[in-house]
């Protein structure tokens, strides 16, 4: 399993690094309809409420040992890394917002290949992405010892994430604050 993640820590790195990764499959190309995304994540969930802890465990899992090979140390270029990994990987289009005077941020992603059409369920279904954007910034954090806001005092030594807005819960799009 450690060699699966660590080619697919080094596909995601190229990623970040304006580099594409080469193609895994030969004949169909990397391209998969996102409904196999959702056969595996949502059959997960509708098995048991656990396996949407451990779809956020993986997410923070992942996320941190990506953002451990993070070179950047300002906020808005952290968020950045995450939002070209989410963009380049089709997952939606992605839209931050920093609020420093408010000790957060927030990335919202919308026509996310998770959730788009989902009808509202009165639920959150984007755990493994929570997981990843936290893991992602608590790997930097763990690397540099802390990241910086431009234009503000102050250092973020600790962070979570939560997903406040979610296409499952009948919002336009999944919204994931981000607290530090």
């Amino acid at each position: 399993m450690e060699k699966i993640i660590d080619g697919l820590a080094e596909d995601l790195k190229n990623i970040v690094e304006g580099k594409s990764p080469k193609p895994l499959r030969k004949e169909f190309g990397d391209i998969a309809d996102i409904r196999l995304l959702r056969m595996v994540v949502f059959g997960l969930q509708w098995a048991s409420v656990g396996y949407q802890s451990a779809l956020r465990l993986a997410g923070m899992k992942l996320g941190k040992r990506l953002g451990t090979n993070c070179e950047k140390s300002e906020l808005s270029l952290i968020l950045e890394e995450i939002k070209k990994i989410f963009e380049y990987l089709r997952e939606g289009r992605i839209e931050i917002e920093i609020m420093p005077k408010m000790r957060g941020a927030q990335l919202k992603i919308y026509e996310s290949s998770l959730t788009a059409g989902v009808p509202n369920i009165l639920q959150n279904l984007c755990f493994f992405e929570e997981g990843f954007i936290e893991g992602y910034l608590d790997g930097v954090i763990s690397k540099q010892r802390s990241i910086v806001i431009a234009g503000s005092e102050g250092n973020i030594n600790d962070v979570s994430v939560e997903e406040k807005r979610c296409i499952g819960l009948g919002d336009d799009f999944c919204g994931f604050l981000i607290k530090f």
